[in-house]
């Protein structure tokens, strides 16, 4: 005897499943709420890359350390390189790329200043065409921020001896240099407990100041003249 087709179900046929079109609803209006909320959002990309190098490095060694976040890991390096970025822009602007040079080194900011362009020879008096370029300078390193940030100028000379009345020595020419610039400085409004100076005369020449005969390397010589402009952040250097 033949049966009638019967429908199947996978439920109870007499279920009430109107309810699913109001699940339906509200998923699809959550998913468009988070579309959109995305959508809206801009996202940090190192913020991203720190989370996702944490999940990374938790997988592969659960006792790992997180990752310094982005804004701590430059700490108080970034200033310096926004100093550095100044003085760069101010240097290719009045065209000083032979006459300053910048360094960031562990320690903090060199700024080389070529002697022969900011001084004459045998003498310790700033060149009237180059205070502006210092001033220039001083600006930057106020622009840092909080007191602690300091200024140690450093005065050095070649190797070629000097005895007159205002110099006895490369040791006083070299410490009057860094001095005047130290006056220079401070006469810009930066206080006088951030700034010191100390004088190496030619002994930490930058070039060797003689070739093997011992014969003298004017070049070198010239390199060599020259005073040091090092910023560093004391709290850093204490920690180091």
């Amino acid at each position: 005897m033949a049966h009638p087709e019967q429908k199947l179900y996978d439920s109870d046929p007499t279920e009430d499943t109107s309810w699913l079109l109001t699940y339906a609803d509200i998923i699809t209006l959550l998913l468009i709420f988070f579309v959109l909320l995305f959508s809206s959002s801009k996202v940090n990309k190192e913020i991203f890359d720190a989370m996702a190098q944490s999940i990374s490095q938790s997988m592969n060694n659960p006792a790992a350390p997180p990752p310094v976040p982005p804004e701590e890991k430059q700490g108080t390096a970034q200033p310096l390189e926004l100093a550095q970025s100044k003085l760069d822009d101010l240097i290719k602007k009045e065209g000083l790329e032979s006459k300053i040079q910048t360094n960031l080194t562990a320690t903090g900011l060199m700024i080389e200043l070529a002697s022969h362009s900011f001084f004459d020879s045998g003498s310790a008096d700033i060149r009237a065409s180059m205070e502006s370029s210092l001033i220039g300078l001083s600006q930057v390193i106020l622009s840092l921020p909080g007191q602690s940030y300091k200024v140690e100028i450093e005065g050095h000379t070649d190797n070629a001896p000097i005895n007159t009345s205002a110099f006895p020595s490369n040791w006083e020419l070299a410490a009057l240099r860094s001095i005047n610039v130290l006056h220079l400085f401070q006469e810009n409004g930066i206080a006088k407990q951030n700034l010191s100076v100390s004088a190496f005369a030619d002994t930490r020449p930058k070039f060797p100041n003689v070739d093997g005969d011992n014969e003298p390397i004017a070049e070198n010589q010239a390199k060599n003249r020259r005073v040091l402009v090092h910023i560093f952040n004391v709290a850093a250097t204490e920690m180091q």
